[in-house]
């Protein structure tokens, strides 16, 4: 089963007993695999509040975690409605996100408790990782696209309507299989995430993966033709 590297569980402790754990909850990829599939490796920590928040609010918190833990190098910067920090111990590196997120988007399901920070719902990292797809569609995100539809037991169809309730955008099932294309070549990148496995193991899984997406699409597009 795949853990928290040290220093991600160290930042998370750190952040279950600081202010923020009042208005932030934990959510992406990292809270996907230690909360709910525990698939792969992840190497950040994803901090979302629909509240909106300074860069003194956070920065005095990574100061804070800074000096009584030891780290080496700290580096920020600012994209768009969030805040990014890359740390630096020794030979970890880790990246903390804290970012502003309500557009007046819907919550899907109910946040728990976990780790004494709250965390996202399995609906909700679940439509976010859907629209990410399709907006920056990395190896990683269709990675979890198919741990999400062969063990969460979602189906494309369901997938694509999270992102409707939550987003309001409509994308069809011909746009699911037509996107998982452009990013099935670099499924191999995605080794270094994959540390609990040998190399044959790995391969298995990326052949299963790219298998899954070249056959769902073919059987999608025969029923297309059928219904023509």
């Amino acid at each position: 089963m795949y853990k928290l590297a040290p220093l991600q569980k160290k930042a998370i402790d750190f952040f279950a007993i600081s202010t923020l754990k009042d208005s932030f909850y934990w959510t992406g990829g990292t809270a996907l695999s230690i909360r709910y599939l525990h698939h792969r490796n992840s190497l950040d920590i994803d901090l979302f509040t629909g509240e909106p928040f300074s860069f003194d609010d956070v920065n005095s918190f990574i100061i804070d975690f800074k000096n009584k833990n030891g780290i080496d190098k700290v580096e920020y910067k600012k994209v768009f409605d969030r805040w990014e920090f890359l740390l630096e111990k020794g030979t970890e590196n880790l990246r903390i996100e804290f970012v502003y997120y309500n557009h007046e988007k819907k919550t899907l399901g109910v946040r728990k408790w976990y780790m004494d920070v709250l965390i996202d719902s399995l609906e909700d990292i679940a439509a976010n990782k859907t629209f990410a797809f399709f907006d920056r569609n990395e190896p990683k995100d269709l990675f979890d696209l198919y741990f999400l539809i062969k063990k969460a037991k979602f189906t494309p169809a369901k997938l694509l309507n999270l992102v409707r309730k939550k987003f309001g955008a409509r994308f069809t099932e011909d746009m699911f299989w037509s996107e998982s294309f452009k990013s099935l070549k670099l499924l191999m990148t995605l080794r270094p995430l994959l540390s609990e496995k040998n190399k044959k193991e790995q391969d298995e899984l990326l052949e299963d993966i790219e298998d899954y997406f070249k056959s769902g699409s073919r059987k999608y597009l025969d029923s297309v033709l059928a219904l023509g």
